[in-house]
């Protein structure tokens, strides 16, 4: 068997897919990647780590030989091939099995390796995904949402059920949900299309990976399953010559091959969320983004030192914003707000507040509160994005 492919679109593909290879393993192929034939000309890639599988194909030159058998490939250790791939000239890569073992030739331009990889009958099949709701949104929308509550993970591995994002489709819209127990995010967006509902509970590492891939443009549809979710991504098309077709009612052309990630979920139950989101407030200030994140990062200098602590205080239509530390003194800043209600001071951890600002899309915010030791809520003013909202949880004002 023969595989041709340009370098460096083999080099991305090889790259993609390898963010999914176990680092630490016991098992050998799960080091390698799987290169295998899909017909029409193309080169499916694909590695795992049994908990995530991330797969794309590229444009091939395939040709077979005499004993190639049903199932012909490659395997190749991935960060070897990488190196490999990223030194090459630019030119078409060979890949070139002459029987059925697993050495394969690789030549570019004069460059000619023989590598010994393993058979690609040990590498592990994706699992089934079996469809229980299914929807498809545009990738710059889905970004949106998952920059807009990925902050907030947990990274405490003693409570995994945290260490993910909840996903809920109701047949119309995906809510995202993340929470540490310190700060809660909140977001949802209408889908272009979807069939069916259901709940997942997706790892961040997963969502990250999906920041990564997803291209503003892309359609994206995603499968919910009993312990699994597939993500399908779906690039434009670049010129009118290339094969297309028309994505669950999304306008625009996109190439037929797409990239694919599956992913274990997270078992077990998100906490009730909702009880957490104060239903009303007594008092309300209303601040410029850009004004309010540049005073912030002013004050965290002196907050750092002191568990990131940073007191809020109204005066009027000014709000103060100080932090002190026992090592280095103290630090205020002061901006303009719209104050409805009685005046408050408030304290919030400073890396949080930053947090929760950074991720808004809008050049105003509203913080929401009631007392000094409840939760405050923060929503963006005007922006795309009315649906969001962090809850931050209070420090002691001492």
């Amino acid at each position: 068997m023969q595989a041709v492919s340009p370098r460096r679109e083999l080099f991305e593909a090889v790259q993609t897919v390898g963010r999914a290879v176990s680092g630490r393993t016991s098992l050998p192929i799960l080091s390698h990647v799987l290169a295998r034939p899909v017909g029409d000309g193309r080169l499916r890639l694909m590695a795992t780590d049994l908990e995530m599988w991330l797969e794309c194909s590229i444009g091939s030159r395939i040709s077979f030989g005499f004993d190639d058998g049903d199932q012909p490939g490659f395997t190749f250790p991935a960060k070897l091939f990488t190196e490999m791939l990223g030194a090459f000239a630019e030119s078409d890569v060979v890949l070139d099995r002459p029987d059925v073992k697993a050495k394969t030739s690789v030549r570019c331009g004069r460059s000619n390796y023989e590598l010994l990889g393993l058979s690609p009958d040990e590498f592990p099949a994706p699992p089934e995904v079996d469809h229980i709701a299914s929807f498809t949104i545009a990738g710059g929308l889905l970004k949106s949402l998952i920059k807009e509550v990925n902050f907030a993970v947990s990274t405490d591995e003693t409570r995994v059920i945290l260490t993910g994002v909840l996903l809920k489709f109701d047949g119309t819209a995906i809510k995202l949900v993340a929470t540490d127990t310190h700060r809660l995010a909140v977001t949802e967006g209408n889908v272009a299309s979807g069939d069916g509902a259901g709940n997942a509970v997706v790892p961040a590492r997963a969502m990250n990976e999906v920041l990564r891939l997803a291209g503003d443009d892309d359609a994206v549809q995603v499968v919910l399953a009993n312990g699994q979710a597939r993500f399908e991504f779906r690039k434009r098309a670049d010129d009118k010559d290339t094969d297309a077709a028309t994505v669950n009612g999304l306008d625009g052309r996109f190439r037929v091959d797409t990239t694919t990630m599956i992913t274990q979920l997270i078992d077990g139950q998100f906490p009730n969320y909702e009880r957490v989101i104060p239903q009303n407030y007594d008092r309300k200030l209303t601040i410029d983004r850009g004004d309010f994140i540049a005073s912030v990062k002013r004050v965290a200098i002196v907050a750092k030192e002191n568990a990131q602590r940073v007191v809020l205080e109204t005066q009027g239509d000014q709000l103060a914003l100080t932090a002190e530390s026992g090592t280095i003194g103290t630090g205020r800043d002061e901006i303009e707000v719209a104050r409805e209600g009685a005046d408050i001071a408030i304290a919030f951890n400073a890396k949080y507040l930053a947090d929760a600002l950074n991720a808004i899309d809008a050049e105003g915010v509203a913080l929401e509160m009631t007392e000094p030791l409840r939760p405050g809520v923060i929503r963006p003013v005007g922006g795309n994005r009315p649906a969001y909202l962090c809850v931050l949880m209070p420090m002691q004002v001492i």
